[in-house]
């Protein structure tokens, strides 16, 4: 979507609904650039689009949290039987 069709979609609606009485529920978010996205609602009812107020992209995700890694090394891996996995690890500890 560019901006010039963000442009032209009505600002969200203090009420969140739509002239068709219908629920406006958050859709997506378009990305303008330079950290900045804006929220796009769209209608239950009739599908019209809603454009929400600009904001900093960096403010809407959440940081990620990290898993520690298990213990023990890597898991084994049953599609390789012993003899073939041995041989693999030779001819990948020679080169």
């Amino acid at each position: 979507m560019g901006p010039t069709q963000l442009e032209a979609l009505p600002p969200l609606p203090p009420t969140r609904r739509c002239g068709c009485g219908q629920q406006v529920r958050s859709s997506h978010l378009e990305y303008l650039g330079r950290g900045q996205s804006v929220p796009i609602y769209t209608c239950g009812g009739c599908g019209l689009a809603y454009r929400g107020t600009p904001g900093s992209a960096s403010q809407k995700t959440l940081p990620r949290s990290r898993k520690p890694l298990p213990d023990g090394g890597h898991p084994e891996n049953p599609v390789l039987d012993p003899t073939l996995a041995a041989r693999l690890r030779e001819l990948l500890d020679q080169g």
